[in-house]
């Protein structure tokens, strides 16, 4: 098949299929943010903690989740051996932001952004404002829940909540600093004929954000409080 004949049944699928195609485009833009990520750290220094928690933590696994654990490993995407991890790829890891992305983020995403174009419509100043808010207090912050419990459950982890409650404050406080700015120029400067372009590659850029924080360990202390 020709490069014309993939463009074409690509820009087919964008118009008869949006939910597939968009949710197909972020999951391929979450494994692929990962996969740098992972390329990355093999060249580089590990990361830093991103905060200080307790090592005594309690298994509050209960029947239902243990079920679900054990589907997660029967699916490949818990992580039973780590020591290879410094050597080679973590394909668990990239196996969970594909799910996160077509299955969770990237249906999320097309409905939201879908239901925020017709709920305000315009070009406004007022209106962009708008936009601009409700994407990053409604959305944002929900979203970064689920990312991190869903990753929590796929890894099976005993506590799905204990990373979130951890991380979410950080990378909230960079979602703020990284879209507002970003979605402004987006609203206020790209030409319309550009605006899925940027969008893209603003989203590709998060993406890496992520994954560098989903990967930062954390520092646990001795002793008990």
């Amino acid at each position: 098949m020709s490069l014309t004949n993939v463009l074409r049944v690509i820009n087919g699928m964008r118009s008869r299929r949006p939910l597939l195609y968009n949710s197909m485009v972020y999951g391929f833009f979450c494994t692929s943010a990962e996969f740098i990520r992972q390329s990355y750290s093999k060249m580089s220094k590990p990361i830093q903690p991103v905060v200080e928690e307790s090592r005594d933590i309690t298994d509050t696994r209960g029947p239902v989740l243990i079920r679900i654990h054990k589907f997660c490993g029967m699916l490949g995407l818990a992580d039973d051996d780590t020591s290879m991890q410094s050597t080679d790829y973590n394909r668990s890891q990239l196996k969970r932001f594909a799910i996160y992305g077509c299955f969770l983020a990237g249906p999320i995403l097309h409905g939201w952004y879908k239901w925020l174009d017709a709920f305000y419509s315009g070009t406004s100043t007022g209106i962009v404002i708008r936009k601009l808010l409700a994407d990053q207090f409604i959305l944002t912050p929900p979203l970064l829940v689920v990312f991190f419990t869903s990753m929590s459950l796929m890894e099976a982890k005993s506590d799905v909540l204990r990373e979130c409650k951890i991380k979410f404050l950080h990378t909230f406080q960079t979602s703020c600093a990284y879209w507002l700015p970003v979605q402004l120029v987006n609203f206020m400067l790209i030409p319309p004929s550009l605006r899925v372009t940027y969008v893209s590659i603003a989203a590709f850029c998060w993406v890496n954000i992520m994954c560098y924080l989903k990967s930062a360990p954390v520092t646990e202390n001795a002793s008990k409080k």
